[in-house]
């Protein structure tokens, strides 16, 4: 699904040498050879020609299911959208959609078309060496065709080719039908697996199949590659708490590939990213990946970057590095007006967006997955910060009643610490304690209970960290509105915060001057509104004043909506009711808690949402409030 790995390096099906055409394991063709060879030679390992081994073709494919209705409808039209946009394209030509028959197909078509599926896929075929395929068209349409006869329908589809990253790669969107107006099922291990497979059988027919010598080859240039190779992703996932064992060189050469590793951990060491710890040990950066990749695609940065420059037509002096470092030490946060925010690379889902800063600069921010943009818009005033890596909250929990249960979490002593709990909810903590299984952090017991050892906190901390390229940066929206209507915002704003704040910084140039020349105008409508005096400036009494007014005019908005009496939240107490929705104000973010007869605005939280449409109750200090669900010994969502 699109949640797996990229590229590893466990080689792909072999084409036997006999001209039978079958597939034949590099595992089992090995263990013949090597049973011949010893054979004749007494034990000893015969030196002689050897019958020349040949590779399929290998390519990333990537499904997401989008089930439809009122979200997957919109989502599903942003994603034809965005997979036919210009910049994806070749030099010179217009993103277009093409599909079986059609080289210019309408998107708008399509969309009406599905909009009763009730699901529909997202495909991301990425061929390794897509950049000799002649016409990636060509290939896509063969790929599909492959694949309506491996699942024996007529599938309706689209695709779009991108080119602007290093591997030219499609992008397919196929409705949930089948040719006889059924829904589609595709099962998963074709999914998982058949697609893959199709499609590197494609590849393979139309760029002929690779040999050992060949694919030796590219591990022997990649040892010295400062980005992300393939062989480093092996490394990782051989690694047991980042340290890789390459003591153990099988004689037989069944495991050849793992030279290759001994020669690329060597030049890991000599860029300070590995340590050697033993006789053939190595620990790895827990930095390892991100920092490859980003040495790996300084260069496809910098062109997005430039590109964002241009289409924004901002000149601005460049004194440091235009790419933002949150591991930097120290790493200090950065808060600019968003002049672009794009995809990086699609295939790996990373997005990515420049800042024009306080300080006269534009920078680069790379932000991870394209989800943690989701929220972000074009002229938005953000600030990026370093990440601060934690545990999940479900590791707490787990550490938390462990630490009372002698080491031991069980969802049946969860339940017993907190009767509210919900059966998913359990589960889901579960589910994590299986993944960190998997990476040596617990241990599952025959009754079904789980070992958690005493410093698990750290390890998923640890974990977190390493997985950072993911949710690389801290992302804070400062401002949502347009920027030249600040000033004149009835509202607590970003300008207020900066004028209570302000030490007398001045910006003299780009963004940071048009601020200064913003945050005198909003001085100038704060006092024409008598919301502040000259003497004292903006205080706290003044935030707390326009937070009212914000928050009295959207209640009476809401009053309207819900028909019944909007009532002030208190600043301190409980409050009780059920959490109806959520709703963004210049002041912020705020949950609409209703009562039979009134309803109250109070600071949003994002663990609330899993509990919309419940009662809540909760203690209010100021603006800290920590809520639970009104079942008795409630679950606490603060």
């Amino acid at each position: 699904m699109s949640g797996e790995n990229q590229f590893n390096v466990r080689l792909g099906k072999i084409l036997s040498p006999n001209g039978t055409g079958r597939f034949v394991s590099f595992a089992g063709q090995v263990r013949r050879a090597a049973q011949r060879s010893s054979r004749s030679s007494g034990g000893r390992v015969k030196r002689g020609p050897v019958t020349e081994q040949y590779f399929s073709r290998r390519v990333i494919v990537k499904v997401h299911l989008v089930k439809m209705g009122a979200y997957g409808k919109d989502a599903q039209r942003h994603h034809l959208d965005y997979i036919q946009r210009d910049s994806a394209a070749r030099e010179g030509e217009k993103g277009i959609l093409y599909s079986r028959d059609e080289v210019f197909l309408d998107g708008e078509e399509f969309h009406e078309r599905g909009i009763d599926d009730r699901h529909q896929f997202r495909v991301i075929v990425s061929p390794e060496d897509g950049k000799e395929l002649g016409d990636l068209r060509t290939y896509t349409r063969n790929v599909m065709a492959q694949m309506e006869r491996d699942l024996g329908t007529k599938l309706d589809w689209v695709a779009a080719n991108h080119h602007d990253t290093a591997n030219p790669h499609s992008h397919v969107v196929i409705r949930g039908v089948r040719d006889n107006g059924s829904t589609l099922i595709i099962p998963r291990d074709y999914i998982s697996h058949g697609m893959r497979e199709a499609a590197e059988h494609v590849a393979t027919l139309e760029l002929g199949p690779t040999n050992q010598i060949d694919v030796a080859k590219k591990l022997a240039l990649s040892v010295r590659h400062d980005r992300f190779t393939s062989i480093d992703r092996d490394l990782l996932v051989k690694a047991q708490n980042q340290i890789v064992d390459l003591s153990k060189l099988p004689l037989d050469g069944s495991d050849w590939s793992q030279r290759f590793e001994k020669w690329r951990v060597k030049h890991l060491s000599s860029m300070g990213l590995a340590e050697k710890v033993g006789f053939g040990k190595w620990r790895l950066d827990d930095n390892l990946e991100r920092t490859l990749r980003r040495m790996g695609d300084r260069g496809d940065i910098l062109k997005a970057y430039h590109r964002a420059m241009t289409r924004a037509k901002l000149d601005r002096s460049q004194n440091g590095e235009p790419i933002y470092d949150p591991m930097a030490n120290p790493a200090k946060p950065i808060t600019g007006r968003v002049i672009e925010k794009g995809i990086l690379d699609d295939v790996n889902d990373r997005s990515f967006i420049v800042l024009d800063t306080m300080q006269g600069e534009a920078v680069f921010v790379e932000t991870g997955r394209e989800a943690n943009t989701v929220q972000i818009k074009r002229g938005m005033v953000v600030t990026a910060g370093p990440q601060g890596y934690k545990p999940k909250a479900s590791d707490y929990t787990i550490a938390d009643i462990a630490s009372k249960r002698g080491g031991i979490y069980s969802p049946s002593y969860h339940e017993m610490s907190d009767p509210s709990a919900r059966e998913e909810f359990i589960k889901a903590h579960v589910r994590r304690l299986e993944a960190m299984r998997r990476l040596g952090h617990a241990e599952r017991n025959s009754d079904g209970s789980w070992k958690v050892p005493k410093d698990y906190l750290k390890r998923t901390a640890k974990y977190e960290r390493s997985r950072g390229y993911g949710n690389p940066v801290k992302l804070d929206i400062r401002a949502r509105e347009p920027f030249a209507e600040l000033s004149t915002t009835l509202g607590k704003t970003w300008l207020d915060t900066e004028l209570m704040s302000d030490k007398n910084e001045s910006h003299a140039s780009g963004f940071g001057q048009e601020v200064e020349a913003l945050k005198a105008q909003r001085q100038k409508f704060l006092l024409s509104q008598k919301l502040i005096q000259k003497s004292s400036g903006v205080t706290q009494g003044t935030l707390e004043a326009l937070e009212k007014i914000d928050l009295d005019a959207a209640g009476k908005t809401l009053g309207d909506e819900f028909g019944k009496r909007y009532k002030p939240a208190p600043q301190s107490g409980r409050i009780s009711g059920v959490y109806r929705k959520s709703v963004q104000r210049p002041s912020g973010k705020y949950a609409v808690i209703e009562k039979s007869k009134e309803f109250t605005l109070v600071p949003w939280r994002e663990t609330m949402d899993r509990n919309l449409g419940k009662s809540i109750s909760g203690v209010m200090k100021g603006q800290t409030i920590s809520w639970t669900l009104t079942k008795a010994r409630g679950q606490s969502i603060s």
